[in-house]
């Protein structure tokens, strides 16, 4: 194979998306991590009627254990946190299958024998890589 400079065009197009990857991952940890720490908190209350009158709240919450309960808001993050558990398997499995069909075509390509690779880092080092 002759090298061309269509070869940085080509690892470019794939740094782009995992560069994106990267950065989303990065802000699903961060949502996750506030998400975790208010599940099993009440919705915030507001502190005007709903009726838009504009009138004050003048008393907390009758019975607080059921209005936590029972909260929307609260119900619609637990039910995400749910949804991401559920997604995130996939994910951590698509991702790992892809590691490891990369660290296979390495190996070969460097002319190790065929081994196994369980597609997540294993503190395997390539010498045209150094990682």
């Amino acid at each position: 194979m002759t090298y061309s400079p269509d070869h940085c065009t080509d690892a470019t197009a794939l740094q782009l998306p995992a560069d994106r990857l990267a950065a989303d991952l990065a802000e699903m940890m961060r949502l996750l991590t506030i998400c975790q720490e208010i599940q099993y908190m009440p919705g915030l209350r507001p502190d005007v009627d709903p009726d838009g009158t504009g009138r004050m709240a003048t008393r907390g919450p009758g019975r607080p254990t059921e209005d936590a309960a029972l909260n929307g808001a609260r119900l619609r993050v637990v039910n995400e946190l749910n949804t991401a558990q559920k997604h995130l398997t996939s994910v951590i499995a698509l991702v790992r299958g892809v590691t490891a069909a990369l660290d296979r075509a390495l190996s070969d390509w460097e002319g190790e024998p065929p081994a196994s690779h369980g597609g997540h880092h294993d503190q395997r080092t390539h010498w045209t890589t150094g990682h």
